[in-house]
């Protein structure tokens, strides 16, 4: 049954380990060693592949391939990348269009400037020549395009006659010979300037055919109903140009410049002015003209007239309209506008003020005082108010009535008192001014009034407690200056003139020791000349640097390498003159010396060493010294290196316990040896421990 077992598994592996086609082929990458095509390969060959011409290594790639199971090869795909070509640089006057890389295999293009043409292949390719990666020709040359001599003109010249080459961009200007005694001048016509372009981008044109000079008059121009308003002349050549203005309610028909082109050919034609508006349309007393839009008033105009406020053209009437007729002519003008009139005015338990006012008829705008008779008044309280006829033909106030006048209450605030009073006393719409006694403040509005409801307006004040104002000082001023009042909590800070020192708290608060009365937080600070003297650190140094060191100048020292801070690293300049806390020294930096240790031998130990003093010492092993080591006083008064000597660490001692083991160290020695081990041990936790 076993021999059957295996049999079949044998079976089996053979059955799914297969063998190998040959690998296809890659562009990139060959078989190191040649193979026929229809060959076969069995389970677990490995075949190894070189890269092609133009081809290296990828970083980090194997470059093996495994026949696998089921006759499927296994590794990477890409065991080769395209080499890079070195960069082709680019011709004068043109560019290189960048590709993605410039790897084997890869093409780049080139183009030239505009005005510029392109000599050679426009596009270049990285191959392999030779064994060597480069580009399979040299990069092409951009010419700048050529035109031909510009054409010669009669009667004139361009400013190329010198030259005998044009390209690209290059301009040439006309210009007509002067006249010769008694001859009439040359105009130049057409443009004075062409330059060389290009159509195809290889071949140079002339942007347009060369002006002529010749002899070109234009009459004077007339515009009937118009005038000019620039260019005039006495006589008009080619070129010259003339802008037309029309009368006043003419409007222009045609263009409003012409330029003479060629004998008497003025462009556009001379223009035409027609008649387009009538005249200003005609005033209508206490009427305004509405909605004017300018003064042209063309065939169809509407203007409309609007009675001033107050009047109409007859009852509810107040606008009317004409129109511009096909003649230029108005329609019929609208009467005047007459006043509005108001009713007569009737006030129980009122009469007028003023006899003069009293009318039989009255108008807009005609004014009538009135009052109430005594022990009434108006609504509003006023002893007298004026009537006014509006616009609308009624009186306004519309509702004027005298009625029982009532009064407000007498206002009694605690520690106030009246200062002004109204002499009807308080009635409504009288007025009342309050103040406070002293050491108090007004809160609230200082001036009230009896409102319709009986009721004072806005509201009655109180008077609050204040602080008085806070001290002066000599040479100096406070926050509070402008303020009028202090109350509880108000906070005012002193500051001296340019240079003075504040001495004292720089801020005092208006602020109660009882809950009753309101004072000064304290005493108001002074103004002095307060100078500390110069702090000399002698091997040290300050900041920030001064020239003087006025009161409450924070200095902070540090001293030089090799020297070390004795006191404050910060010292302040106190209100007495003095630094507080004291300045500071700098120290030479010491080292300490070299701490007693059981295996370190130190020669020639001192108490203390300078920067830069070296000290030599050794190392026992075993009750014989070592090699001579030397340690070094830094800066920061530390030893560099630190003497240390090196333990023989645990694994070298097993090591030789087990050596005694094989030289046959008898028993009784192994034990003891081993017991001082122990010992030794403990000893060395202890010691860490402690």
């Amino acid at each position: 049954a076993a021999v059957l077992g295996s049999l079949l598994t044998a079976t089996l592996i053979v059955t799914v380990r297969s063998d190998c086609a040959a690998p296809a082929r890659s562009e990139s990458a060959e078989p190191k060693e040649q193979f026929e095509g229809a060959q076969r390969f069995p389970y677990g060959y490995r075949m190894e592949f070189v890269c092609r011409p133009g081809f290296m290594r990828k970083a980090h790639t194997g470059n093996a391939l495994v026949c696998g199971m089921n006759g499927v090869w296994h590794g990477p795909s890409d065991i080769c990348m395209p080499k890079p070509c070195a960069y082709p640089g680019e011709p004068a006057n043109g560019r290189l269009v960048l590709p993605g890389t410039f790897a084997f295999g890869s093409t780049v293009n080139f183009t030239c400037n505009t005005g510029y043409r392109l000599i050679g292949h426009s596009e270049i390719a990285c191959v392999v020549r030779n064994g060597i990666l480069t580009w399979n020709r040299d990069i092409p040359t951009c010419q700048a395009i050529p035109c031909a001599p510009p054409p010669e003109i009669e009667n004139g010249q361009h400013s190329g006659m010198d030259k005998e080459h044009f390209v690209y961009g290059e301009s040439v200007t006309y210009w007509c010979h002067s006249p010769r005694r008694g001859q009439r001048p040359l105009s130049l016509v057409g443009e004075a300037s062409i330059f060389c372009t290009t159509r195809d981008n290889l071949n140079g044109v002339w942007s347009g055919p060369a002006p002529e000079c010749k002899v070109v008059t234009c009459k004077q121009p007339r515009v009937e109903n118009g005038k000019l308003l620039s260019g005039y002349r006495p006589h008009y050549t080619f070129g010259d140009t003339v802008a037309f203005d029309c009368d006043f309610r003419y409007s222009l028909s045609g263009s409003g410049a012409s330029t003479c082109r060629d004998s008497d050919l003025w462009e556009p034609p001379l223009p035409l002015c027609q008649r387009s508006s009538c005249d200003d349309p005609p005033d209508v007393r206490n009427a305004v003209k509405a909605r004017l839009a300018g003064n042209l008033f063309p065939v169809d105009t509407v203007v409309t007239y609007e009675c001033q406020q107050g009047h109409q053209f007859s009852a509810g009437e107040t606008t009317r309209n004409i129109s511009c007729l096909p003649g230029l002519v108005w329609s019929a003008a609208p009467p005047p506008c007459e006043r509005i009139l108001c009713p007569d005015p009737h006030l129980p338990n009122g009469n007028p003020v003023h006899p003069w006012q009293v009318k039989v008829v009255y108008e807009y705008g005609d004014r009538l005082e009135v009052a109430c008779s005594e022990g009434f008044a108006f609504k509003g309280h006023d002893s007298s108010i004026t009537l006014r006829c509006t616009h609308d033909g009624s009186w306004d106030p519309a509702a004027a009535e005298c009625i029982p006048e009532p009064r407000c209450p007498k206002p009694d605030i605690p520690h106030g008192e009246e200062v002004y009073k109204s002499r009807s006393g308080y009635v409504v719409g009288a007025r009342v001014r309050l103040a406070c006694e002293e050491g108090y403040t007004l809160r609230g509005p200082e001036s009230i009034t009896c409102g319709a409801d009986l009721s004072w307006e806005p509201g009655l004040p109180f008077c609050d407690k204040v602080c008085g104002p806070p001290p002066q000082i000599s040479f100096g001023q406070h926050s509070g200056r402008s303020d009028r009042e202090f109350p509880y909590g108000t906070k005012v800070t002193y500051q001296c003139a340019e240079g003075l020192s504040l001495v004292g708290d720089e801020s005092i608060y208006c602020t109660s020791d009882d809950g009753k009365s309101l004072a000064w937080s304290g005493p108001a600070p002074e103004c002095r000349v307060v100078r500390c003297p110069k702090p000399v650190v002698e091997r040290g140094r300050m900041t920030p640097q001064r020239f003087t060191f006025p009161y409450g100048l924070l200095l902070h020292f540090s001293c030089d390498e090799g020297f070390g801070l004795r006191g404050a690293a910060q010292s302040r300049c106190r209100a007495d003159g003095t630094w507080d806390p004291p300045v500071p020294t700098c120290q030479p930096v010491r080292c300490p010396r070299l701490p007693s240790q059981e295996d370190v031998v130190v020669h020639f130990n001192k108490l203390w060493y300078e920067v830069n003093e070296t000290v030599s010492f050794t190392c026992k092993r075993e009750g014989h010294l070592g090699a001579l080591s030397k340690s070094t006083c830094s800066a920061d008064g530390t030893w560099t290196p630190p003497p240390k000597c090196k333990q023989r660490d645990t694994c070298e001692r097993v090591l030789r316990n087990k050596a005694a083991f094989q030289c046959g160290i008898p028993l009784s020695d192994l034990k003891t040896l081993l017991e001082v081990q122990k010992l030794y041990l403990e000893i060395q936790k202890l010691e860490k421990e402690l």
